[in-house]
């Protein structure tokens, strides 16, 4: 039991390691969409001022449509990405769970072995008590 408790933890910690790195990967995901997003706006915004400035609105329509499309797009990337984040942050949670009751087991264990050596040591100490007490008695 003591083992195999102990190969549980190490695969538990496998598995953390295993979901952080995940969810790095997630967050890398989210910070390329949060800047790709940034750009359009900030590139729709010179566009505009572009075209305010120089009075020509033809296609800016449909500029304006499809700034409206690539942004929609972001933004459903990015609400898809912090989705996962979300769900990997529970799992993550869940494992950090599961750990902790087996280092709860384990520490309990130890302690129970703790006291049953204690318990082991003052039956022996009292034994020899009682027989150095028998002796000392009997001597006189």
């Amino acid at each position: 039991m003591k083992g195999s408790l102990k190969t549980l933890e190490r695969i538990q910690k496998f598995k953390i390691d295993e979901q952080r790195k995940i969810m790095v990967d997630l967050q890398t995901k989210e910070e390329k969409i949060l800047n790709d997003l940034r750009r359009l706006i900030q590139e729709y915004e010179q566009e505009k001022d572009f075209a305010a400035q120089n009075g020509y609105f033809g296609d800016f329509g449909a500029y304006t449509k499809r700034y409206l499309q690539y942004r929609d797009a972001f933004e459903q990337a990015l609400k898809d990405v912090r989705k996962k984040i979300a769900e990997v942050r529970d799992i993550i949670s869940d494992m950090f769970k599961e750990q902790k009751t087996y280092e709860i087991v384990d520490r309990q264990r130890k302690e129970r072995e703790q006291k049953e050596e204690d318990l082991k040591t003052q039956k022996m100490l009292d034994e020899i008590g009682t027989n150095t007490y028998i002796k000392n008695k009997e001597q006189k």
